[in-house]
């Protein structure tokens, strides 16, 4: 009885002492503690500095550019300096994406374009891509589509301005349909009024998913079992219930170009798609539930991220006001009032697109990649790193870190790019680099660019009466967010 006990005893000390031991020259890091890993140190460090930016920057001062941690049963690699995520970026060896339920839940599996690699997302990239481009993707009437939707964000501000000729609104948020509206229109051939209230409550039940979770992941992903003891306090719930009116509104949305859809004929990238779902050759990677996941890869992943850049850059040109004059000097001079800018003047206005490129650096700075995932036993700076492993670029190394090339790094200073220094070009890298780089870059830019340059053009931007200046630290989550914010905006003269 004793000798069965003592047995039993053992071989759980023997299990817990191999959980907390790591693999052979791994990347060094925090201590891992049985079945929690690193978990511990990781959220100490965090409530400490703010957010995980912050504290992966911390941790690099001591392990050097990559760090090597373990959440639950999940091992993660922080990947922090520009040679060292250059390296990972660029090793076809950690081309994956991760797996488990997070991954997986949101899409009935691991479906979609941008959680998805090897051969299935090689064959989905192509066929996307190659779609999109008909549809104006990275093309001359991609900018005419940004123009108009530049147009109704303008005129949808004076409409709220009425005759005071000015109006306090919330900035952080304000882009979101619009930004929605140039993707949504390639994607499903549709616009949405700034006004549309479904769109504005998925946008928001959105904000609340993306500043609840992280590029890592959540509770229920590392720890799975969570989900079924403790739903709320995993994350889970609020997952789940995020994720289901988002996949009813792109439902309703593949089901009315089912209903509307003439073969032959097709409007967008939907319609393109189900010919293809259709055909009697079609590979057996197309499917319905396929097609919801690459509505979803856009609606979350393409709206996102250029809608909290917005917030970012609005935000650092209301603390600013002579980079607006000198950017409204330039559009003057260049485009005058009486047409929307577009991208054929992007040649011609080099300060705005500056702008535009300080505003990814500021964002990016406090946000990571999406992770990858190592597809089998590989090296990364020297150190083993076990297939399966999760790797996360660190992107506030690149822009903000204590290494990085840029001077006085954490203001906001767009003429850093209009100094001629090739240097600082090769390590602007806010899309990535290698065969995962970023997918919507050219729309992204492209929006940015029209979008600030008409704003510009017809308002300016300052703090209203009575309301604290914009703080400029950044909101953890999925992305980084800005502290939220409201803005006067007025009427040019």
């Amino acid at each position: 009885m004793w000798i069965a006990v003592v047995l039993f005893l053992s071989i759980i000390l023997l299990l817990f002492y191999l959980d907390s031991v790591k693999p052979k020259n791994y990347p060094p890091g925090p201590k891992w503690f049985p079945m929690l890993g690193s978990a511990y140190t990781v959220a100490k460090l965090r409530k400490k500095y703010g957010t995980l930016a912050n504290s992966v920057a911390h941790m690099s001062r001591k392990y050097g550019p990559l760090i090597g941690l373990k959440i639950g049963q999940e091992k993660i690699v922080m990947a922090y300096g520009m040679q060292a995520i250059k390296e990972f970026l660029m090793n076809e060896n950690l081309n994956g994406r991760p797996t488990g339920p997070f991954y997986e839940l949101r899409t009935f599996g691991r479906k979609g374009v941008l959680l998805t690699d090897e051969a299935f997302w090689t064959e989905q990239r192509k066929f996307i891509l190659r779609h999109l481009r008909e549809f104006g993707f990275g093309k001359r009437n991609m900018s005419e589509m940004i123009e108009q939707e530049a147009e109704v964000m303008v005129n949808h501000i004076k409409e709220q301005m009425g005759k005071k000729g000015e109006v306090v609104l919330q900035m952080d948020t304000m882009f979101g349909i619009h930004v929605l509206n140039t993707l949504w229109t390639m994607l499903a051939g549709t616009k949405y009024s700034p006004d549309d209230e479904n769109l504005i409550h998925l946008q928001s039940i959105l904000n609340k998913l993306f500043k609840n979770i992280d590029m890592m992941g959540t509770l229920f992903s590392h720890f799975p079992i969570l989900r079924y003891f403790a739903p709320e306090m995993s994350g889970y719930n609020l997952y789940m219930q995020t994720h289901k009116p988002i996949w009813t509104f792109i439902n309703k949305e593949i089901e009315e170009h089912k209903r509307t859809h003439i073969p032959g004929e097709p409007r967008d990238l939907i319609d393109v798609y189900l010919e293809m779902i259709n055909s009697p050759d079609k590979p057996g990677t197309f499917t319905e539930e396929q097609l919801l996941a690459i509505c979803l890869d856009f609606f979350m992943a393409g709206s996102e991220t250029t809608t909290k850049s917005f917030g970012f850059c609005f935000l650092h040109l209301i603390l600013n006001p002579e980079v607006q004059k000198k950017a409204q000097e330039e559009i003057d001079s260049v485009v005058g009032r009486n047409r929307t800018p577009s991208l054929n003047d992007r040649p011609n206005l080099p300060y705005v697109e500056a702008i535009v490129m300080e505003t990814l650096r500021h964002f990016m700075a406090m946000t990571f990649g999406v992770p990858h995932r190592a597809l089998r036993d590989t090296s990364l700076c020297g150190y083993y790193i076990p297939k399966g492993t999760m790797i996360v670029p660190t992107f506030h190394s690149v822009f903000f870190g204590a290494e990085c090339i840029w001077d006085d790094p954490k203001t906001f200073r767009p003429e850093r790019f209009l100094e001629n220094d090739t240097s600082v070009l090769d390590n602007f890298i806010p899309f990535g680099i290698g065969k995962r780089r970023c997918l919507g870059e050219s729309l992204a830019r492209g929006n940015l660019f029209i979008f600030i340059a008409s704003l510009l053009q017809n308002f300016n931007f300052s703090v209203p009466e009575g309301h604290p200046k914009p703080c400029t630290d950044a909101q953890d989550g999925v992305t980084a967010s800005p502290v939220p914010y409201k803005g006067l905006i007025s009427l040019r003269s």
